[in-house]
């Protein structure tokens, strides 16, 4: 198993979790999603191609994570597309008693991914909600009173769909459900708002960042090995100059689109320092 990267000194808020007699999700604004912090500070969600290249087949399998985290992973590599397919079916879900059945058609599912509206985006949807559905995660973190509190089960307990009209033009009506104890994941501590607009412009890379720096109001300083193990990046260790390039253009780019104030990497120590644009972070936080 690969070493857990660890951070060089502790994130804004330990990821602990919350009483799981709470039966809904916390209620964000239509703008924003919610993420659990554990799963945004790991590589449970890489930044290899969405489209390209054969996943990965993990049975029990540490993923890479920050200090105070552990997250042991079955199932086949999840990517930043099952990422966006994950966050909204939260979204949608927030609404209700988790455990009952979460509704929605096929086409509004993929116009709020941004997707192209065809059949292998339909093909698309339906690998990631079975993905999701086959995982197995069983999540640690350190508890916030000592000791350790955890979450065992998969993003996706179950889903299916009804499928009506001519074969050229089908309406596909799903239902999934969502476990009950992920709600254990989302106390105010625990989760991050991120900007939903704004995500689905970005790169894979950029998506994994976004997240990530979402769980840091004052971000500290990263090493770019770190940041390589976080992300899951397909580049391997030995070409870290390549995934330094990449990342020193997904900093640029997340610049330009006023989610930092500031960012760069450090030619001297291979620091990554990252500045939250404060008003970003007042809107995502509201």
């Amino acid at each position: 198993l690969a070493e857990t990267p660890r951070p060089l000194m502790k994130p804004r808020s330990s990821a602990t979790v919350t009483d799981s007699s709470q039966l809904q999700l916390p209620i964000w604004p239509q703008d924003l999603r919610g993420l659990p912090n554990a799963f945004a500070r790991s590589a449970l969600f890489t930044v290899a191609n969405m489209r390209k290249g054969e996943r990965k087949h993990m049975k029990r399998s540490l993923i890479a994570t920050v200090s105070g985290i552990k997250i042991e992973y079955t199932g086949e590599e999840l990517r930043q597309d099952d990422e966006d397919c994950f966050l909204q079916i939260l979204h949608i879900a927030r609404n209700q008693e988790l455990g009952t059945a979460v509704r929605f058609t096929a086409y509004s599912m993929i116009s709020e991914l941004g997707w192209t509206k065809n059949t292998s985006s339909y093909k698309r949807l339906v690998d990631c909600l079975d993905r999701m559905k086959a995982s197995s995660i069983t999540l640690t973190v350190a508890a916030k009173q000592g000791g350790q509190e955890g979450y065992s089960g998969s993003l996706i307990r179950s889903f299916r769909w009804r499928e009506e009209g001519d074969g050229q033009t089908p309406m596909r009506e799903w239902e999934i459900l969502l476990e009950r104890e992920i709600i254990s994941l989302f106390n105010p501590h625990s989760y991050s708002r991120l900007d939903w607009k704004m995500r689905l412009k970005l790169p894979a890379l950029e998506k994994w960042l976004h997240s990530f720096y979402h769980t840091h109001a004052q971000p500290f300083p990263y090493k770019v090995e770190t940041i390589h193990g976080l992300t899951g990046s397909e580049i391997a260790l030995k070409d870290i100059r390549k995934f330094r390039y990449k990342l020193k253009k997904a900093l640029e780019n997340l610049v330009e689109h006023g989610f930092f104030a500031s960012a760069m990497i450090d030619p001297r120590t291979d620091l990554v320092h990252v500045v939250r644009n404060r008003q970003h972070i007042s809107i995502v936080e509201r």
